[in-house]
């Protein structure tokens, strides 16, 4: 019964629960301690593997303890204490023990009992051995050893056990690691280098200054660092890599299209969304999120451009924003619908912020902002996608191998990764100008 009290104690609930409240208990926490998600820590993966194979195999007890009444039974009789062995009675000694003579004994033969003294003592013997304590005692003896027979389970237990554990399919199984760490990460590197490479491409055509390359490579070197540093792909890695990723490919988008001051205010909109994504960021933030890079966005091509008027364009929005959120909060409260407290709230300010900034800012000085950005808009935004897919391939190589203990080869091969990238693309442009130009030549 203590085995059975554990299990309830691992599936968190009270003993004696129902089928019912088993499954569902089992469910919640299957879901709350699977692997997968914490693909991104190798340390928590292990231990939510050990929880939850804990989980599974008391699960399978608690559904064959409840639907299996004569297991039950068993069980039960097993923990009950035996009862006091009783008292050993007093061997009789059979004829020829009692004919033989004692050791150290006189060998002269008894008398002879009479006849009278005899029929007494056969008596005393039959009185004795018939005696209805000695009956009930053998009672007692014969029914504690059939109790005892019931008691203890067949043979054919443990593979009983095992059959019926396959008859009880779990929704999640034990986890397995689906991260192979033994061998070389030669998918995720092959991405990277073609990510880099669009990216190289993409710099080359566009002539970008060299500041861009530098600082790509900067971040690439940085963020490797951090890994080598920290020794596991943790959360904070993770957060890192993906603000890195979006402030470079920011940047560099926003100074194809419009400069220097929208490459600053495209590189703040880049690293908020890349907090977003690396967190598990609740709703109400997530909505806020996007209403400021949206703000940010337009005010910053606007800014770069010289088209229209940016600072009109920012207190429009900050303004309709305002009357967005209140409206919001009074909705929430009216309606109560009991979701997260400030999301309708969220919600409003976005509607609110995107509604005002695209009437300070007027369609004509949008549309004037992206005729001046022309194709290098399309451009930077190829060049961030690169940034970001290289940086995301980047980030799984680099979980796998530092899995292994190889904290200074994965720096020397997430750098080299990037590094070559970027050379492949710059080569390829090169290399086709020059075969375009032996053709027309």
């Amino acid at each position: 019964m203590a085995d059975i009290n554990r299990c309830y104690e691992i599936l968190e609930i009270e003993p004696g629960a129902s089928l019912e409240e088993i499954k569902r208990a089992y469910r919640d926490l299957a879901f709350v301690w699977h692997p997968d998600r914490f693909a991104h820590n190798d340390r928590l993966q292990q231990k939510a593997q050990q929880r939850l194979t804990e989980i599974n195999q008391a699960y399978q007890e608690l559904v064959l303890f409840v639907t299996q009444p004569e297991l039950k039974s068993i069980d039960q009789q097993f923990q009950q204490q035996p009862p006091p062995p009783p008292d050993k009675p007093l061997r009789r000694r059979s004829g020829k023990s009692a004919a033989r003579p004692a050791l150290g004994r006189s060998q002269t033969r008894p008398k002879a009992a009479s006849p009278k003294h005899q029929t007494k003592s056969n008596s005393k013997s039959k009185k004795r051995l018939t005696t209805p304590n000695r009956q009930a005692w053998l009672g007692k003896k014969q029914s504690r050893r059939s109790a005892v027979r019931e008691a203890r389970p067949s043979p054919n237990y443990p593979n009983f056990t095992s059959n019926r554990k396959k008859e009880f399919p779990t929704q999640y199984s034990p986890a397995r690691l689906s991260q192979n760490y033994s061998r070389f990460p030669w998918g995720p590197l092959t991405i990277a280098v073609a990510s880099y490479a669009l990216t190289g491409w993409i710099l080359t055509v566009s002539a970008a200054p060299l500041w861009m390359w530098s600082l790509i490579c900067g971040a690439d070197w940085l963020w490797a660092a951090i890994l080598l540093a920290e020794g596991s792909a943790t959360p904070r890695v993770w957060l890192a890599a993906l603000v890195l990723a979006g402030a470079v490919g920011g940047s560099i988008a926003g100074f194809q299209a419009g400069g220097t001051v929208t490459g600053a205010a495209w590189a703040l909109v880049g690293a908020l969304l890349g907090a977003i994504a690396s967190s598990a960021a609740e709703s109400r933030a997530v909505a806020g999120v996007v209403a400021a890079a949206f703000v940010l966005t337009v005010v910053g091509l606007m800014a770069g451009t010289g088209s229209g008027h940016w600072v009109k364009a920012l207190v429009a929005a900050v303004c309709w924003g305002i009357v967005g959120l209140t409206c919001g909060l009074v909705a929430e409260l009216g309606v109560n619908s009991g979701g997260p407290v400030g999301l309708c709230g969220a919600i409003g300010l976005g509607m609110g912020a995107w509604a005002g900034v695209l009437a300070g800012a007027g369609s004509g000085a949008l549309a004037g902002a992206l005729a001046i950005a022309g194709s290098k808009t399309v451009y930077g935004a190829w060049a961030a996608i690169g940034i970001i897919a290289g940086v995301v391939a980047r980030m799984v190589a680099g979980e796998r191998s530092i899995a292994t203990g190889r904290g200074l080869y994965t720096f020397i091969l997430l750098v080299a990764t990037s590094s070559f990238g970027l050379w492949l693309g710059h080569w390829l442009i090169k290399s086709f100008d020059l075969f375009i130009q032996g053709i027309s030549g």
